[in-house]
């Protein structure tokens, strides 16, 4: 005799794998003790620096399902620490190749890994 939870297991099983592997995480490593309050915006620059004198306030690693996941995170993490923007350094995106039972190949998609510096926009205005 079955039992009778067995056919529920599965798709149980199937939903909780599929929310883990979405879940995004986000480290902020800050490079002094000096904290800001948060912004209401942050801009993000995809491999240009910024134009305007900055200084840097700390690395923010980000792991993602998406590039649009991504780029929110960094968003969202620069304005909770009182950044300006992000300068993207590096993005790491690739298809992993797993097997099952020893023949059958299939790709998976690994999450994207980045690394950016959170920046803080130098005050100029003061300065003649």
């Amino acid at each position: 005799m079955k039992n009778k939870y067995a056919n529920r297991l599965l798709p149980v099983t199937v939903i909780v794998l599929l929310l883990l592997l979405g879940c995004a995480s986000v480290r902020y490593f800050p490079s002094s003790s000096k904290t800001y309050p948060p912004t209401s915006s942050a801009a993000i620059y995809y491999w240009d620096k910024p134009d305007r004198p900055y200084r840097e306030m700390g690395t923010i690693e980000v792991k993602a399902q998406t590039e649009k996941g991504m780029l929110e995170k960094f968003k969202q993490k620069a304005m909770e620490i009182g950044a300006d923007g992000v300068f993207i350094r590096s993005v790491e995106n690739k298809l992993r190749s797993d097997t099952q039972d020893g023949d059958l190949w299939f790709l998976v998609k690994a999450p994207i890994r980045a690394k950016g510096i959170a920046i803080k926009f130098e005050d100029t205005s003061s300065k003649k």
